[in-house]
């Protein structure tokens, strides 16, 4: 990964970008977003890329993601301030056989600035049996399509 006067760079094109609409409660005393808001946003942005992957259920629901975070972390490179136009980008950065890893960035829509960056590991979830699982054929396909690469 790349750093650029903006921040890291990811190594590839983000497939997934979703628009963030901070409330007041976001903010901390010192007037910028509060480190624990990054999480929520990051929560946004994972179940959005999973949505946009697998769309929504027929009766219009999305559908319930299957997969559970297993590590977590994050990076904070930059404040944001309350009234910044923000967004969430958001890529898988690989596959294993029961787990993949996503990369995130919160970014300065007007200005390309990488506010926080954010690594989380997620492993592939069996509702039925409540285990982990293999990753089906059809999310590596899927995913590999979205993300224009060989996964």
């Amino acid at each position: 990964m790349a750093n650029t006067k903006h921040g890291p760079r990811a190594q590839y094109p983000f497939y997934c970008s979703t628009a963030v609409q901070m409330r007041f409660n976001d903010i901390d005393m010192l007037g910028h977003l509060n480190n624990n808001s990054y999480f929520q946003i990051y929560d946004l942005g994972r179940y959005d890329y999973l949505v946009k992957l697998h769309g929504a259920g027929t009766d219009g629901s999305h559908p319930q993601p299957q997969a559970m975070i297993v590590n977590l972390n994050c990076s904070f490179l930059a404040q944001t301030r309350f009234n910044e136009h923000i967004e969430v980008l958001t890529q898988i950065v690989s596959l294993g056989d029961k787990s993949f890893t996503m990369m995130q960035q919160v970014v300065n829509v007007d200005t390309g600035e990488v506010k926080s960056e954010c690594e989380s590991v997620l492993v592939y979830f069996d509702w039925d049996t409540g285990k982990p699982a293999h990753i089906p054929d059809h999310w590596r396909r899927d995913i590999a399509a979205a993300e224009h690469r060989p996964m």
